[in-house]
């Protein structure tokens, strides 16, 4: 019986695959490496730790704490992308109202997010997501637990608000998102695609059904009796 609603974030619930893609790619091209493509990043890369990605992608010899340091440089070059475009910095279309309804009715959610503590306080000061989440409760990358397509940080998001995966909802908008959703047991799991971008859904994962917006929130609510 689904119970609660489980979120990434990052292209998710706030669009913005295209400012981690530019940043990703500025990385690699500063190093005269040549770029990722989209369809690369999305498939491969989103939703994974930066320790994993640099790791994998860029430094398979380097220590933790040059990994972070590549990742810092990152999420920089991310952070001013956002800034430079305020126009689109804002929740996706229908979230707010669908995080309204979660709150107002009292159903469980929660975040499980790759960010780490540096972009999720960037995102509660100049978004304000702290009308719907409590920092102290969310999942971000702390390098506690491992990335996805590990399942870890949906099976502790789920703990947080006091249900397993499999009495979750999860919205996710990365590949390797979706494989931790289906590892972790998710009651359900939908693709969130953006417009922009290819989709998401490979041959080697489950979803329930996949969504450009969450305009139509209450119809899937009431697919799980949540509405």
């Amino acid at each position: 019986m689904i119970k609660g609603i489980l979120f990434d974030f990052n292209g998710t619930l706030f669009y913005d695959s295209d400012k981690h893609i530019a940043a990703f790619q500025k990385f690699f091209e500063k190093r005269g490496l040549q770029k990722p493509s989209e369809e690369y990043i999305v498939k491969n890369i989103f939703g994974r730790t930066n320790r994993t990605i640099f790791s994998e992608q860029y430094r398979a010899d380097a220590a933790d704490e040059e990994l972070d340091a590549y990742g810092r440089e990152k999420e920089e070059l991310y952070r001013e992308a956002c800034l430079e475009d305020m126009e689109s910095f804002h929740l996706a279309e229908g979230a707010e109202e669908f995080l309204d309804y979660l709150k107002e009715k009292g159903i469980p959610y929660n975040l499980a997010t790759g960010s780490d503590i540096d972009n999720v306080s960037f995102y509660f000061e100049r978004m304000g997501i702290g009308r719907w989440f409590d920092i102290d409760r969310i999942v971000y990358n702390d390098n506690t637990l491992p990335g996805k397509p590990a399942p870890d940080v949906y099976i502790e998001a789920a703990r947080r608000i006091g249900l397993t995966p499999a009495e979750c909802i999860v919205f996710e908008d990365g590949t390797s998102g979706i494989k931790a959703a289906n590892s972790a047991g998710a009651g359900a799991v939908f693709a969130v695609a953006s417009p922009e971008l290819d989709s998401p859904v490979t041959d080697d994962v489950r979803v329930d059904g996949e969504i450009y917006d969450f305009k139509a929130y209450i119809s899937i609510l009431k697919k799980f009796e949540l509405a």
